[in-house]
């Protein structure tokens, strides 16, 4: 009987996690069994799936979000913290997993529009036969003249800027806006079913890697990679893909060069991937001189740019082609820049950003020759080194962060202490709940990004300050623990 009533407890977060994904994708699943499909839609910002008329209706908007997220999260923490008596065996945990997933994949996307650029760019290219790198949708449909539905969801912000990607990933949208066949539904569908799948493969490489149910939970069932991976169906879990596999290879098959491939193909996406590189190859080379580990850096080197450049290779007329690799960095929004851009100007913050990213370079490059010459390296050690210099990157040197920008953190937080892992997970709450009570007064402003920017460090403040314990020590002093 206390066994049975044990076994009610324990599944009762589960329950809840369910209940409320439900109460998150409710709302998309009306409003398309209303419609017929999500061309209409076109507001952002909205839990309600309706324009919000009035202050009232806004703050309503804003707080059903912020419960049920934080309703999530609160189960999410104890499904972490109670996992071996909750979630007892890999069956189990992936069935949930997989449940929650499809729930979180109905859900319309309403706090980014980022997918709809993706399937636009891909259909530019598909359909129209255009460079996504050197024309835009915009351009397009003025030169058409035609009404394309492919193209006008896309965010005005973006709507005559090419692609700010990879190559790798316009080949992705390509192959995916192809599928659809010009319907949007069907486009929008496609691309939230090849999240999902990643999002699962991701689930399973995890567990192969550290062979641990407490850290597929942190991924699997993060509310905020849920929402911004699967929700809003952001191109970053391509990355924590290609980035996994580079770790599988290098930890569990001791393969160095298909390991870079799969750095260079994440790159491909999203250069920020590039960061990991070194650490991952002086790993691999910890047992080999340091003569032989400068021959393996070179050869590795060569890999990478050849592998890289032949992706270009598809795209590339000119220069040009590498035009969106700054041009997000030339927006100033949601971080420490944006108060000097508003007081000191553009150019002298651009002047002032070019001066940290040489700084940056000049401490990563540092960190990198100490670790050539280091004769004892453990992969935890590597990986809390680069981590420290992927959350600089990520939180001061972007000028225009989103908050999806967190999922970066995620292929390599389960090398890190507790004390880390538990900032990551309190950013990873208190940034969706930031992004969303910014936009709360319906508005773009870029000003917003300065509430953003405080919401989500106090937030993450609060939790850590909750989390923590002072506990008493035997000579009578105070500890924080």
């Amino acid at each position: 009987m206390d066994e049975n009533k044990t076994k009610k407890k324990v599944s009762i977060p589960i329950i809840i996690f369910i209940i409320a994904s439900i109460g998150f994708a409710l709302p998309s699943i009306i409003y398309f069994l209303e419609n017929k499909t999500i061309y209409k839609f076109y507001y952002v910002w909205t839990y309600l799936f309706r324009f919000p008329t009035s202050s009232s209706e806004k703050i309503l908007n804003a707080m059903l979000f912020f419960t049920i997220f934080t309703i999530l999260f609160l189960a999410y923490i104890f499904i972490l913290k109670k996992h071996n008596k909750i979630l007892k065996n890999k069956k189990t945990l992936f069935i949930v997993i997989a449940i929650v997933s499809v729930l979180f994949a109905m859900i319309i996307p309403y706090t980014s529009t980022d997918v709809y650029s993706y399937i636009a760019n891909g259909w530019s290219a598909a359909h129209y036969g255009e460079n996504p790198y050197y024309v835009s949708t915009g351009e397009i449909v003025d030169a058409t003249g035609q009404n394309e539905p492919m193209f006008n969801k896309v965010a005005n912000c973006w709507r005559y800027e090419t692609v700010v990607y990879g190559p790798l990933w316009t080949a992705i949208c390509t192959v995916l806006s192809w599928l659809s066949f010009g319907n949007i539904d069907i486009a929008l569908l496609i691309f939230k079913i090849a999240n999902l799948l990643v999002h699962l493969i991701n689930c399973v490489l995890i567990y192969k890697i550290t062979r641990k149910r407490l850290f597929v939970i942190m991924y699997g069932l993060n509310p905020f990679i849920l929402f911004e991976a699967l929700s809003n169906v952001h191109n970053d879990i391509f990355i924590i893909l290609f980035i996994l596999l580079a770790i599988y290879f290098a930890i569990k098959r001791k393969n160095l060069f298909v390991s870079v491939i799969f750095i260079a193909l994440a790159t491909a996406i999203k250069y920020l991937a590039i960061l990991i590189l070194p650490f991952i190859i002086l790993y691999m080379l910890r047992k080999k001189s340091v003569k032989e580990r400068i021959k393996y850096c070179i050869l590795c080197g060569i890999e990478y740019l050849a592998i890289i450049a032949l992706i270009y290779l598809f795209y590339a007329k000119d220069i040009g082609v590498f035009a969106g690799l700054f041009m997000q960095q030339a927006k100033y929004n949601r971080s420490i820049f944006y108060v000097f851009y508003e007081y000191l100007g553009e150019g002298t913050t651009s002047i002032m950003q070019k001066a940290c990213l040489a700084i940056f370079a000049i401490i990563y490059a540092v960190i990198c020759i100490r670790l050539l010459f280091q004769k004892e390296i453990k992969f935890s050690q590597v990986i809390r080194r680069y981590n420290k210099l992927l959350l600089v990157f990520t939180f001061v040197l972007i000028t225009n962060f989103n908050a999806w920008y967190i999922m970066w953190l995620f292929p390599t937080i389960f090398w890190l202490k507790s004390k880390s892992q538990e900032t990551i997970l309190a950013l990873s709450y208190s940034s969706q709940i930031a992004n969303f009570a910014s936009f709360a007064l319906w508005s773009e402003e870029a000003w917003l990004g300065i509430p953003y920017l405080i919401i989500m460090l106090l937030g993450t403040g609060i939790i850590k300050l909750l989390n923590t314990k002072i506990e008493k020590t035997k000579d009578g002093k105070f500890k924080v623990i």
